[in-house]
């Protein structure tokens, strides 16, 4: 994983609409129930599809703590959330160099770590990935030097492994854009699209997730650890890949191979824009309509912060923002009941 904190051009017109989405959607019903243990499918379709989980709180501009009102990661990226999210979905970013705390000339921004041969994404707690890559080139996990961050991206580079391991500006939106790049085989030297675990989701302690033993910059009540990050690449895979089931299957010594599937990855970047409260009509991959708004020029997201629309109708009171003389928002945005 990463360390130290912290993008992206301007997508288009359609790519704008087709991710406006509220920044405070309604709320779930439901509520969220901790699981104790380890991780599990069920445990992670739970931890994505509600908002007070600890993965919405993860998406700050740095190690605090995401909380209401306060600025995302990508709501500072170049052209805002529309362009961060579409940028992901393109792979913009996917042949960066995601190597720069190897120092040297590795650190440059135009520097490509070379590869031997295919390097598959490799995922973990840090100590884990460091002693699985030190494995593979037959080296002591011991370190001696004064720069385990270099030592860390070298080792991996020599083991043909993609890791994530930069230096300056990383946050949570950094992992998305890489997550996703390797997902999809997209890294440089990814020859196809294989994952490895360097611990096994299946054996992921849940109090690890949910009460690290201590965090970054800050107590653990206003900031989070770096074994948080891992959870949450975990979560992103399963909201991503249609073969999530296999993550849960998967066994040391073999590979996971993603099953991108493109709406999934939607109604992930709806619910990390709305904390996770999609109405149902969001959940089932329904789409607001491209640039619509009202004659008083209000959109689909205004219409969600506002509470004008929950949970894909008009909350009692509020009837009075549907209908013609409203351009219809029932027919033309989910929250308001659109099919």
């Amino acid at each position: 994983l990463k360390l130290s904190a912290g993008a992206m051009s301007c997508a288009s017109a359609s790519a704008r609409a087709f991710f406006a989405v509220a920044a405070l959607a309604p709320a779930i019903a439901a509520p969220y129930t901790r699981f104790d243990g380890l991780l599990t499918a069920e445990y992670a379709e739970r931890e994505i599809s509600h908002h007070d989980s600890i993965f919405y709180e993860l998406w700050s501009n740095g190690w605090e703590r995401l909380r209401p009102g306060k600025e995302a990661c990508w709501d500072g990226q170049p052209g805002g959330a529309d362009a961060f999210f579409e940028g992901v979905r393109r792979g913009t970013t996917c042949s960066a160099n995601w190597f720069s705390a190897a120092k040297g000339d590795l650190a440059a921004a135009d520097a490509r770590a070379r590869f031997t041969g295919h390097a598959p994404a490799l995922l973990g707690f840090d100590p884990d990935i460091y002693d699985y890559c030190s494995d593979l080139n037959g080296q002591s996990h011991s370190f001696t030097g004064n720069d385990w961050q270099a030592e860390f991206s070298l080792r991996c580079i020599r083991a043909n492994r993609n890791v994530l391991r930069v230096q300056q500006g990383w946050t949570m939106c950094k992992n998305l854009e890489w997550i996703l790049c390797a997902a999809r085989g997209w890294l440089p030297g990814m020859w196809r699209n294989e994952l490895e675990f360097a611990v096994i989701p299946s054996r992921m302690d849940l109090a690890k997730h949910r009460a690290p033993s201590s965090c970054i910059n800050g107590p653990c009540t206003s900031h989070f650890a770096v074994d948080n990050v891992y959870f949450a690449e975990v979560l992103v895979l399963s909201s991503v890949c249609a073969n999530a089931k296999e993550l849960y299957a998967y066994r040391q010594g073999g590979r996971f191979a993603c099953e991108f599937d493109e709406a999934r990855y939607r109604r992930l970047a709806l619910a990390l824009r709305s904390r996770g409260a999609q109405s149902p009509a969001l959940a089932a991959g329904c789409n607001n309509t491209p640039a619509w708004s009202s004659p008083t020029g209000l959109t689909c997201a205004d219409y969600a912060s506002r509470r004008y629309c929950s949970e894909a109708s008009a909350p009692a009171g509020q009837r009075w923002a549907l209908g013609e003389y409203h351009g219809w928002p029932e027919r033309n945005c989910c929250a308001c009941g659109k099919e």
